[in-house]
């Protein structure tokens, strides 16, 4: 019988440890994957250049400058979608472009 207290114990023991390991996991993968809102520099095919802005999770940032080429997006004051030609440069939408034309126009685009 004190062999069969000690072996549930143990099995509690080991059940507990797993399920905050579990618990702990499940709160860092969710605060990994938090979306977070992010703009890019482009080429619309034409030659026109533009910001585009997305909503995104953050563990795919610094991979959307390669994700995004020839996805369509929405033009301020158009009914119509153009499609990416090349993607030049994302950043957070809270910090500022590295290249001098993204930010030139950058501060023309509206909010």
């Amino acid at each position: 019988m004190k062999i069969y207290i000690n072996t549930i114990i143990k099995n509690i023991s080991i059940l507990t440890l797993i399920t905050c390991s579990l618990i702990t996991n499940a709160k860092s993968t969710a605060t990994e994957d938090k979306k977070v809102d992010v703009k890019c520099f482009v080429e619309l095919i034409g030659g026109r250049e533009t910001i585009s802005f997305w909503y995104i999770p953050s563990s795919q940032v610094s991979n959307l400058v390669n994700s995004i080429t020839g996805r369509q997006v929405s033009i301020p004051h158009s009914k119509q979608k153009e499609t990416i030609y090349k993607a030049h440069e994302c950043v957070l939408l809270q910090d500022d472009f590295s290249g001098s034309k993204a930010k030139i126009v950058d501060e023309k685009v509206a909010r």
